[in-house]
Protein backbone atom coordinates (compact mmCIF):
# COMPACT_ATOMS: atom_id res chain seq x y z
CA UNK A 1 0.00 0.00 0.00
CA UNK A 2 2.45 2.45 0.90
CA UNK A 3 4.61 1.15 -2.17
CA UNK A 4 1.62 2.22 -4.60
CA UNK A 5 1.15 5.59 -2.75
CA UNK A 6 4.80 6.27 -2.85
CA UNK A 7 4.10 5.52 -6.79
CA UNK A 8 1.34 7.65 -7.24
CA UNK A 9 2.89 10.65 -5.36
CA UNK A 10 6.35 10.31 -7.91
CA UNK A 11 3.43 10.23 -10.78
CA UNK A 12 1.79 12.99 -10.15
CA UNK A 13 4.71 14.94 -9.02
CA UNK A 14 5.98 14.24 -12.41
CA UNK A 15 3.03 15.89 -14.04
CA UNK A 16 3.47 19.07 -12.34
CA UNK A 17 5.02 21.84 -14.67
CA UNK A 18 8.48 22.26 -13.93
CA UNK A 19 7.66 26.41 -12.87
CA UNK A 20 5.37 24.80 -10.34
CA UNK A 21 7.60 22.20 -9.05
CA UNK A 22 10.31 25.17 -8.61
CA UNK A 23 7.51 27.49 -6.36
CA UNK A 24 6.58 24.12 -4.23
CA UNK A 25 10.12 23.04 -3.75
CA UNK A 26 11.04 26.84 -2.84
CA UNK A 27 8.25 27.59 -0.68
CA UNK A 28 8.19 23.75 1.10
CA UNK A 29 12.07 24.19 2.15
CA UNK A 30 11.81 28.25 3.44
CA UNK A 31 8.11 26.66 5.39
CA UNK A 32 9.65 23.99 6.84
CA UNK A 33 12.85 25.78 8.13
CA UNK A 34 10.62 28.67 8.96
CA UNK A 35 8.43 26.66 11.21
CA UNK A 36 11.74 24.35 12.71
CA UNK A 37 13.38 28.20 13.75
CA UNK A 38 9.55 28.73 14.82
CA UNK A 39 9.40 26.28 17.41
CA UNK A 40 12.98 25.88 18.30
CA UNK A 41 12.95 29.69 19.50
CA UNK A 42 9.15 29.06 21.47
CA UNK A 43 11.06 26.05 23.02
CA UNK A 44 13.62 27.91 24.20
CA UNK A 45 10.94 30.89 25.22
CA UNK A 46 9.49 27.95 27.46
CA UNK A 47 12.37 27.06 28.98
CA UNK A 48 13.70 30.29 29.69
CA UNK A 49 10.55 31.40 31.82
CA UNK A 50 10.03 27.90 33.24
CA UNK A 51 13.26 28.12 34.52
CA UNK A 52 13.39 32.16 35.91
CA UNK A 53 10.49 30.86 37.43
CA UNK A 54 11.83 28.14 39.73
CA UNK A 55 14.98 30.26 40.06
CA UNK A 56 12.73 32.74 41.83
CA UNK A 57 11.13 29.79 43.82
CA UNK A 58 14.40 28.30 45.08
CA UNK A 59 15.97 31.51 45.69
CA UNK A 60 12.98 32.50 48.13
CA UNK A 61 13.11 29.08 49.86
CA UNK A 62 16.42 29.70 50.63
CA UNK A 63 16.28 32.87 51.75
CA UNK A 64 13.46 31.84 54.23
CA UNK A 65 15.52 29.09 55.30
CA UNK A 66 18.46 31.36 56.36
CA UNK A 67 16.43 33.20 57.69
CA UNK A 68 14.54 30.60 59.95
CA UNK A 69 18.38 29.52 60.03
CA UNK A 70 19.77 32.67 61.82
CA UNK A 71 17.44 32.05 64.44
CA UNK A 72 14.33 34.58 63.04
CA UNK A 73 11.33 34.86 64.19
CA UNK A 74 8.74 33.03 61.84
CA UNK A 75 5.72 35.07 61.89
CA UNK A 76 3.16 35.74 58.81
CA UNK A 77 4.35 39.25 59.24
CA UNK A 78 8.15 38.59 59.11
CA UNK A 79 7.97 36.05 56.50
CA UNK A 80 5.79 38.54 54.07
CA UNK A 81 8.86 41.28 54.41
CA UNK A 82 10.77 38.69 52.68
CA UNK A 83 8.77 38.21 49.51
CA UNK A 84 7.07 41.69 49.70
CA UNK A 85 8.83 42.99 46.54
CA UNK A 86 8.08 39.18 44.36
CA UNK A 87 5.21 38.05 43.38
CA UNK A 88 5.57 34.99 45.60
CA UNK A 89 3.12 33.24 47.90
CA UNK A 90 4.62 31.17 50.78
CA UNK A 91 3.64 29.63 53.97
CA UNK A 92 5.39 27.63 56.77
CA UNK A 93 4.41 24.77 58.63
CA UNK A 94 5.92 24.27 62.04
CA UNK A 95 5.39 21.03 63.64
CA UNK A 96 2.25 19.83 61.73
CA UNK A 97 0.68 23.24 62.96
CA UNK A 98 0.10 25.70 60.42
CA UNK A 99 1.48 29.12 61.25
CA UNK A 100 -0.48 31.65 59.38
CA UNK A 101 2.08 33.20 56.60
CA UNK A 102 2.07 35.94 53.77
CA UNK A 103 -0.24 34.14 51.87
CA UNK A 104 -3.05 35.56 50.57
CA UNK A 105 -4.66 32.38 49.94
CA UNK A 106 -2.68 29.65 52.28
CA UNK A 107 -5.17 26.72 51.52
CA UNK A 108 -4.23 26.90 48.19
CA UNK A 109 -0.83 25.52 49.14
CA UNK A 110 -1.03 21.53 49.01
CA UNK A 111 -0.47 19.25 52.03
CA UNK A 112 2.74 19.30 53.43
CA UNK A 113 5.27 16.27 52.42
CA UNK A 114 8.55 15.17 53.63
CA UNK A 115 11.78 15.86 51.09
CA UNK A 116 14.58 15.24 53.33
CA UNK A 117 15.93 18.42 53.32
CA UNK A 118 15.83 18.61 49.55
CA UNK A 119 14.61 21.17 47.41
CA UNK A 120 11.35 19.94 45.22
CA UNK A 121 9.58 21.82 42.50
CA UNK A 122 6.51 20.73 40.85
CA UNK A 123 3.64 21.77 38.92
CA UNK A 124 0.02 22.45 40.90
CA UNK A 125 -3.59 23.10 39.83
CA UNK A 126 -5.79 25.27 41.86
CA UNK A 127 -8.77 26.88 40.72
CA UNK A 128 -8.11 26.95 37.08
CA UNK A 129 -5.04 28.12 37.74
CA UNK A 130 -1.86 26.68 37.01
CA UNK A 131 1.04 27.28 40.02
CA UNK A 132 4.70 26.65 39.76
CA UNK A 133 5.37 24.93 43.72
CA UNK A 134 8.45 24.65 45.71
CA UNK A 135 8.71 22.93 49.05
CA UNK A 136 11.67 22.06 51.84
CA UNK A 137 11.46 20.63 55.24
CA UNK A 138 14.06 22.63 57.68
CA UNK A 139 15.36 21.41 61.06
CA UNK A 140 16.24 23.80 63.73
CA UNK A 141 16.65 24.30 67.47
CA UNK A 142 14.07 21.29 67.66
CA UNK A 143 11.52 22.46 65.37
CA UNK A 144 10.37 20.90 61.94
CA UNK A 145 9.75 23.94 59.73
CA UNK A 146 8.23 23.05 56.44
CA UNK A 147 8.48 26.03 53.88
CA UNK A 148 6.00 25.70 50.81
CA UNK A 149 6.31 28.68 48.03
CA UNK A 150 4.77 28.51 44.68
CA UNK A 151 4.23 31.95 42.37
CA UNK A 152 1.44 31.90 39.69
CA UNK A 153 2.28 30.57 36.49
CA UNK A 154 0.17 33.41 34.57
CA UNK A 155 2.39 35.82 33.49
CA UNK A 156 4.60 33.41 31.77
CA UNK A 157 1.94 31.63 30.04
CA UNK A 158 0.24 34.34 28.58
CA UNK A 159 3.70 35.62 27.52
CA UNK A 160 4.16 32.04 25.75
CA UNK A 161 0.59 32.57 24.21
CA UNK A 162 1.44 35.91 22.61
CA UNK A 163 4.66 34.30 20.85
CA UNK A 164 2.80 31.15 19.81
CA UNK A 165 -0.12 33.56 18.31
CA UNK A 166 2.77 35.80 17.35
CA UNK A 167 4.69 32.73 15.43
CA UNK A 168 1.79 31.18 13.97
CA UNK A 169 1.40 34.66 11.92
CA UNK A 170 4.97 35.06 11.08
CA UNK A 171 5.16 31.33 9.75
CA UNK A 172 1.45 32.18 8.10
CA UNK A 173 2.94 35.10 6.45
CA UNK A 174 6.31 33.69 5.87
CA UNK A 175 4.80 30.67 3.70
CA UNK A 176 2.70 33.21 1.42
CA UNK A 177 5.75 36.00 1.13
CA UNK A 178 7.53 32.06 0.04
CA UNK A 179 5.14 30.93 -2.30
CA UNK A 180 4.76 34.66 -3.94
CA UNK A 181 8.38 34.85 -3.66
CA UNK A 182 8.60 31.33 -5.40
CA UNK A 183 6.61 32.42 -8.09
CA UNK A 184 8.82 34.96 -9.00
CA UNK A 185 11.71 33.36 -8.73
CA UNK A 186 10.75 30.36 -11.00
CA UNK A 187 8.90 32.44 -13.32
CA UNK A 188 12.83 34.71 -13.79
CA UNK A 189 14.22 31.37 -14.07
CA UNK A 190 12.48 29.86 -16.68
CA UNK A 191 12.06 33.05 -18.60
CA UNK A 192 15.00 32.61 -20.37
CA UNK A 193 13.16 29.05 -21.18
CA UNK A 194 9.90 30.44 -21.91
CA UNK A 195 11.12 32.65 -24.75
CA UNK A 196 12.88 29.28 -26.39
CA UNK A 197 9.09 27.46 -26.44
CA UNK A 198 7.39 30.85 -27.65
CA UNK A 199 10.68 30.82 -30.65
CA UNK A 200 10.59 27.52 -31.16
CA UNK A 201 6.63 27.88 -31.84
CA UNK A 202 7.12 30.79 -34.29
CA UNK A 203 10.02 28.88 -36.11
CA UNK A 204 9.32 27.37 -39.79
CA UNK A 205 11.28 26.54 -42.40
CA UNK A 206 10.58 29.59 -44.06
CA UNK A 207 11.67 31.82 -40.94
CA UNK A 208 14.76 30.23 -39.17
CA UNK A 209 16.10 33.86 -38.72
CA UNK A 210 15.07 34.06 -35.16
CA UNK A 211 17.19 33.94 -32.27
CA UNK A 212 16.91 33.55 -28.49
CA UNK A 213 18.03 36.69 -25.68
CA UNK A 214 20.86 35.42 -24.09
CA UNK A 215 21.19 36.40 -20.48
CA UNK A 216 24.01 37.93 -19.13
CA UNK A 217 24.47 35.08 -16.27
CA UNK A 218 27.15 32.25 -17.08
CA UNK A 219 25.00 29.56 -15.96
CA UNK A 220 22.68 26.91 -17.89
CA UNK A 221 20.52 28.84 -18.70
CA UNK A 222 22.44 30.98 -20.86
CA UNK A 223 24.30 27.59 -22.55
CA UNK A 224 21.14 26.67 -23.34
CA UNK A 225 20.01 29.59 -25.51
CA UNK A 226 23.88 29.77 -26.75
CA UNK A 227 22.99 25.74 -28.13
CA UNK A 228 19.51 26.89 -29.25
CA UNK A 229 20.63 29.93 -31.53
CA UNK A 230 23.48 27.51 -32.79
CA UNK A 231 20.98 24.69 -33.32
CA UNK A 232 18.83 26.95 -35.54
CA UNK A 233 22.12 28.72 -37.05
CA UNK A 234 23.18 25.35 -38.11
CA UNK A 235 19.33 24.20 -39.48
CA UNK A 236 18.80 27.58 -41.40
CA UNK A 237 22.26 26.91 -42.67
CA UNK A 238 21.25 23.40 -43.77
CA UNK A 239 18.08 24.47 -45.03
CA UNK A 240 19.84 26.84 -47.39
CA UNK A 241 22.12 24.82 -48.53
CA UNK A 242 19.29 22.20 -49.63
CA UNK A 243 17.68 25.15 -51.00
CA UNK A 244 20.64 25.95 -53.24
CA UNK A 245 21.60 22.40 -53.70
CA UNK A 246 17.73 22.12 -55.70
CA UNK A 247 17.92 25.53 -57.19
CA UNK A 248 21.51 24.60 -58.72
CA UNK A 249 20.28 20.69 -59.57
CA UNK A 250 17.33 22.47 -61.51
CA UNK A 251 19.40 24.73 -63.34
CA UNK A 252 22.27 22.07 -63.88
CA UNK A 253 19.58 19.44 -65.49
CA UNK A 254 17.61 21.99 -67.58
CA UNK A 255 20.36 22.26 -70.18
CA UNK A 256 20.74 19.08 -70.89
CA UNK A 257 16.63 18.23 -70.22
CA UNK A 258 16.48 21.14 -73.17
CA UNK A 259 18.62 19.91 -75.76
CA UNK A 260 17.40 16.27 -75.43
CA UNK A 261 14.13 17.76 -76.30
CA UNK A 262 15.35 19.54 -79.11
CA UNK A 263 16.85 16.85 -80.71
CA UNK A 264 13.73 14.83 -80.15
CA UNK A 265 12.21 17.31 -82.19
CA UNK A 266 14.63 17.44 -84.75
CA UNK A 267 14.10 13.67 -85.16
CA UNK A 268 10.70 13.97 -85.14
CA UNK A 269 10.30 16.54 -88.16
CA UNK A 270 13.45 15.89 -89.91
CA UNK A 271 15.23 12.63 -88.69
CA UNK A 272 12.82 9.82 -90.15
CA UNK A 273 14.12 10.89 -93.97
CA UNK A 274 18.09 12.53 -92.61
CA UNK A 275 20.37 10.01 -91.21
CA UNK A 276 23.09 12.85 -90.23
CA UNK A 277 20.46 14.09 -88.72
CA UNK A 278 18.80 11.14 -86.99
CA UNK A 279 22.81 10.06 -86.28
CA UNK A 280 23.77 13.28 -84.89
CA UNK A 281 20.63 13.58 -82.79
CA UNK A 282 21.16 9.98 -81.21
CA UNK A 283 24.52 10.86 -80.20
CA UNK A 284 23.78 14.15 -78.14
CA UNK A 285 21.28 12.59 -76.65
CA UNK A 286 22.91 9.86 -75.94
CA UNK A 287 26.00 12.31 -74.25
CA UNK A 288 23.51 14.27 -72.36
CA UNK A 289 21.46 11.46 -70.55
CA UNK A 290 25.10 10.10 -69.62
CA UNK A 291 25.95 13.16 -68.24
CA UNK A 292 22.48 13.85 -66.16
CA UNK A 293 22.74 10.01 -65.19
CA UNK A 294 26.09 10.86 -63.69
CA UNK A 295 25.45 13.96 -62.15
CA UNK A 296 22.16 11.76 -60.13
CA UNK A 297 24.93 9.34 -58.98
CA UNK A 298 26.73 11.84 -57.81
CA UNK A 299 24.40 13.89 -55.83
CA UNK A 300 23.32 10.33 -54.83
CA UNK A 301 26.23 9.53 -53.85
CA UNK A 302 26.55 12.56 -51.76
CA UNK A 303 23.24 12.37 -50.20
CA UNK A 304 24.00 8.99 -48.68
CA UNK A 305 27.43 10.08 -47.31
CA UNK A 306 25.95 12.66 -45.94
CA UNK A 307 23.13 10.20 -44.09
CA UNK A 308 25.81 7.77 -43.38
CA UNK A 309 24.36 5.33 -45.75
CA UNK A 310 27.74 4.66 -47.96
CA UNK A 311 29.60 1.96 -46.23
CA UNK A 312 32.97 3.09 -45.63
CA UNK A 313 35.59 -0.16 -45.22
CA UNK A 314 38.43 1.37 -42.91
CA UNK A 315 41.78 -0.59 -42.91
CA UNK A 316 45.70 -0.13 -42.59
CA UNK A 317 46.83 0.63 -45.79
CA UNK A 318 50.18 1.41 -47.42
CA UNK A 319 49.66 4.94 -48.95
CA UNK A 320 52.75 4.10 -50.99
CA UNK A 321 51.36 1.44 -53.14
CA UNK A 322 47.87 2.72 -53.03
CA UNK A 323 49.36 5.92 -54.88
CA UNK A 324 51.96 3.55 -57.12
CA UNK A 325 48.55 2.03 -58.71
CA UNK A 326 46.91 5.37 -59.69
CA UNK A 327 50.08 6.51 -61.02
CA UNK A 328 50.79 3.65 -63.28
CA UNK A 329 47.12 3.90 -64.37
CA UNK A 330 47.57 7.57 -64.97
CA UNK A 331 50.48 6.95 -67.19
CA UNK A 332 48.68 4.69 -69.40
CA UNK A 333 45.16 6.47 -70.01
CA UNK A 334 46.43 9.98 -70.26
CA UNK A 335 49.76 9.43 -73.11
CA UNK A 336 49.17 13.08 -73.79
CA UNK A 337 49.76 14.04 -70.25
CA UNK A 338 53.57 14.84 -68.90
CA UNK A 339 52.81 13.08 -65.70
CA UNK A 340 55.56 12.52 -62.83
CA UNK A 341 55.02 10.47 -59.54
CA UNK A 342 57.81 11.05 -56.60
CA UNK A 343 57.16 9.99 -53.08
CA UNK A 344 59.56 11.05 -49.62
CA UNK A 345 59.27 8.36 -47.28
CA UNK A 346 57.16 5.22 -46.49
CA UNK A 347 53.35 6.36 -45.20
CA UNK A 348 50.13 4.21 -43.59
CA UNK A 349 46.79 5.68 -43.61
CA UNK A 350 43.66 3.89 -41.70
CA UNK A 351 40.64 4.67 -43.76
CA UNK A 352 38.99 3.38 -46.76
CA UNK A 353 41.15 2.30 -49.29
CA UNK A 354 38.85 2.53 -52.48
CA UNK A 355 37.38 6.00 -51.51
CA UNK A 356 40.63 7.70 -50.79
CA UNK A 357 41.59 6.39 -54.35
CA UNK A 358 38.61 8.01 -55.80
CA UNK A 359 39.77 11.08 -53.64
CA UNK A 360 43.13 11.00 -55.61
CA UNK A 361 41.65 10.09 -59.28
CA UNK A 362 39.22 13.19 -58.92
CA UNK A 363 41.96 15.58 -58.43
CA UNK A 364 43.70 14.36 -61.14
CA UNK A 365 40.78 14.59 -63.35
CA UNK A 366 40.51 17.95 -62.78
CA UNK A 367 44.36 18.53 -63.17
CA UNK A 368 43.76 17.29 -66.66
CA UNK A 369 40.57 18.94 -67.54
CA UNK A 370 41.64 22.54 -66.54
CA UNK A 371 45.27 22.04 -67.49
CA UNK A 372 47.13 23.52 -71.13
CA UNK A 373 45.95 22.00 -74.33
CA UNK A 374 49.77 21.94 -75.12
CA UNK A 375 52.25 20.79 -72.74
CA UNK A 376 50.05 19.46 -69.75
CA UNK A 377 52.11 18.34 -66.74
CA UNK A 378 50.84 16.90 -63.56
CA UNK A 379 52.99 16.32 -60.50
CA UNK A 380 51.60 13.71 -58.01
CA UNK A 381 53.92 13.75 -54.85
CA UNK A 382 53.87 12.27 -51.54
CA UNK A 383 55.76 13.50 -48.82
CA UNK A 384 55.25 14.50 -45.08
CA UNK A 385 54.21 17.44 -43.54
CA UNK A 386 55.82 19.55 -40.85
CA UNK A 387 53.91 17.43 -37.84
CA UNK A 388 55.15 14.12 -39.93
CA UNK A 389 51.30 13.71 -41.10
CA UNK A 390 51.44 12.23 -44.62
CA UNK A 391 50.62 14.48 -47.68
CA UNK A 392 49.41 14.02 -51.46
CA UNK A 393 50.35 17.14 -53.06
CA UNK A 394 48.97 17.01 -56.75
CA UNK A 395 49.78 20.23 -59.03
CA UNK A 396 49.04 21.08 -62.78
CA UNK A 397 50.55 23.59 -64.97
CA UNK A 398 46.90 24.83 -66.22
CA UNK A 399 44.43 28.05 -65.94
CA UNK A 400 44.77 28.43 -62.01
CA UNK A 401 41.79 29.29 -60.03
CA UNK A 402 41.50 33.02 -59.37
CA UNK A 403 41.09 34.24 -55.23
CA UNK A 404 38.20 34.60 -55.05
CA UNK A 405 36.34 31.43 -56.17
CA UNK A 406 38.81 29.17 -53.94
CA UNK A 407 37.04 29.33 -50.92
CA UNK A 408 33.82 28.08 -53.07
CA UNK A 409 35.36 25.58 -55.26
CA UNK A 410 34.01 22.65 -52.61
CA UNK A 411 30.49 23.55 -53.09
CA UNK A 412 28.24 21.41 -55.38
CA UNK A 413 27.77 22.86 -58.50
CA UNK A 414 30.20 25.51 -58.56
CA UNK A 415 32.34 26.50 -61.35
CA UNK A 416 34.57 29.11 -61.54
CA UNK A 417 34.19 31.60 -64.63
CA UNK A 418 32.12 30.35 -66.36
CA UNK A 419 32.48 31.84 -69.39
CA UNK A 420 36.05 29.85 -69.81
CA UNK A 421 34.61 26.92 -68.16
CA UNK A 422 31.37 26.17 -70.14
CA UNK A 423 33.22 23.59 -72.79
CA UNK A 424 35.06 21.47 -70.05
CA UNK A 425 32.72 18.42 -69.26
CA UNK A 426 31.87 17.69 -65.80
CA UNK A 427 29.03 18.01 -63.47
CA UNK A 428 30.49 20.58 -60.69
CA UNK A 429 30.20 17.58 -58.15
CA UNK A 430 33.95 16.15 -58.18
CA UNK A 431 35.59 18.61 -55.85
CA UNK A 432 32.09 18.49 -53.31
CA UNK A 433 32.75 14.49 -53.04
CA UNK A 434 36.74 14.97 -52.59
CA UNK A 435 35.97 16.75 -50.10
CA UNK A 436 33.63 14.81 -48.30
CA UNK A 437 35.97 11.87 -48.90
CA UNK A 438 38.75 13.98 -46.78
CA UNK A 439 36.58 15.02 -43.95
CA UNK A 440 35.20 11.32 -43.39
CA UNK A 441 38.94 10.71 -42.84
CA UNK A 442 39.71 13.72 -40.65
CA UNK A 443 41.85 14.70 -43.83
CA UNK A 444 42.47 18.41 -44.66
CA UNK A 445 42.39 20.11 -47.90
CA UNK A 446 44.69 23.43 -48.77
CA UNK A 447 44.61 24.74 -51.97
CA UNK A 448 47.24 27.26 -53.78
CA UNK A 449 46.81 28.61 -56.79
CA UNK A 450 47.40 31.69 -59.43
CA UNK A 451 45.41 32.38 -62.67
CA UNK A 452 47.34 31.36 -65.83
CA UNK A 453 50.05 29.48 -63.31
CA UNK A 454 48.37 26.49 -62.22
CA UNK A 455 46.96 24.89 -59.05
CA UNK A 456 48.50 22.82 -56.01
CA UNK A 457 46.23 20.71 -54.05
CA UNK A 458 48.03 18.82 -50.67
CA UNK A 459 45.87 16.36 -48.66
CA UNK A 460 46.72 15.52 -45.74
CA UNK A 461 45.85 12.93 -43.83
CA UNK A 462 46.15 11.56 -39.75
CA UNK A 463 49.40 9.66 -39.41
CA UNK A 464 49.07 5.21 -38.52
CA UNK A 465 51.63 3.17 -37.86
CA UNK A 466 52.58 0.37 -40.04
CA UNK A 467 50.79 -3.11 -39.10
CA UNK A 468 52.90 -5.76 -37.08
CA UNK A 469 53.61 -8.84 -39.56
Amino acid sequence: MLKTMKTKLTNWFRRIPIGKKITFLYGGVFAVALILTSVFIFTNLWYYYRDNSKKELVETIKSIEKYINDGGDVTAQNINELIKDKNIDARIIINSGIEPSASTNPGMAPEASAFNGKIKLRSYDYMGEKYLYCEKTVQHNGNTYVIQVFGLYKYEANLLKLSAILFVGVNVFGIIAAYLIGVLISRKFLKPITEITETAEKISISDLNLRINVPEADDEIRMLALTFNDMIKRLENSFENQRQFISDASHELRTPISVIQGYANLISRWGKSDPDVLNESIASIKSETKYMSDMVNQMLYLARGEKNEKKVVRTVFSLNELLNDVSRDIEVMADDVDFSYSEKGDFYVYGDENLIKQLVYIFLENASKYGREENKRISLRLEENTEGDPTIEIEDNGMGIAEEDIPHIFERFYRGDKSRNKEIPGTGLGLSIAKWIADIHNGKIDVKSMPGEGTVFKITFPKTDKPEG
